[in-house]
């Protein structure tokens, strides 16, 4: 998955939980809700530990905002097959 759908998705994912950008920022120790938008709008770099936070905080996996989970899933089957 390229960077700009990871992004596209974490957005999906925040908004599908009914979570702001302020809400994410103070969970993830910003100030303000700019340094989360930076993050999300992939104006910055996202750390490993950054996106298990956030996987954390949005109740997530990890691969699911970095993988297309369909895809994963159906990998998935045919090595248990």
């Amino acid at each position: 998955m390229n960077l700009k759908k990871v992004h596209e998705k974490l957005k999906k994912i925040r908004t599908d939980k009914n979570i702001t950008q302020k809400e994410m920022a103070l969970k993830l120790g910003y100030k303000d809700k700019s340094g989360y938008c930076q993050l999300e709008n992939g104006d910055v770099e996202m750390t490993l530990e950054k996106a298990i936070k956030i996987s954390q905080i949005l109740g997530v996996r990890v691969e699911e905002i970095f993988f297309d989970t369909k895809v994963q899933a159906s990998r998935t089957n045919q090595q248990t097959a």
